[in-house]
């Protein structure tokens, strides 16, 4: 009786864990705010494409390379996410990015949609999955000279 009664627990617990695992309640893009100053939404003109930008995450330090990320004031670029390991998200509030990034195994990239910052400062980037690390990195966004990766 003890035997079966330990039995239905371990199944009630890898049940749990499965369902917690399995669980999606992030978003997987937001468009951006109307409000938001520091980006707008661009279409490349013909003849011209997005500069892209190919991120790692890790949930080991440094979470996100490279870091930081550097970028030009109404530069249009798209970023092209992978995980070095375990399911993500990459958030950039500032830029209206918000995506979630599959796991190493899956072997899938996420690609953004494009962006062209328009003001310069230092923003967040951040995986809210692991956000208690702190998991986050930095957006350095220059008003001249010359956009790094």
């Amino acid at each position: 009786m003890r035997q079966r009664r330990g039995v239905l627990i371990g199944m009630v617990l890898v049940l749990c864990f499965l369902a917690a695992c399995g669980r999606d309640d992030t978003p997987k893009e937001r468009a951006p705010t109307a409000s938001s100053p520091a980006t707008q939404q661009a279409a490349p003109s013909p003849g011209s494409s997005p500069r892209v930008i190919e991120v790692t995450e890790a949930f080991i330090a440094p979470h996100f390379r490279p870091n930081p990320l550097v970028l030009k004031v109404g530069e249009p670029v798209q970023f092209k996410v992978t995980s070095a390991d375990t399911r993500h998200t990459f958030i950039i509030e500032a830029l209206g990015i918000d995506v979630e990034v599959p796991q190493k195994s899956l072997n899938e990239t996420v690609t953004t949609k494009v962006v062209t910052p328009q003001a310069a400062g230092t923003f967040r980037v951040f995986c809210r999955i692991h956000e208690r690390l702190p998991m986050e990195g930095s957006i350095e966004v220059t008003a001249t000279g010359a956009a790094g990766q």
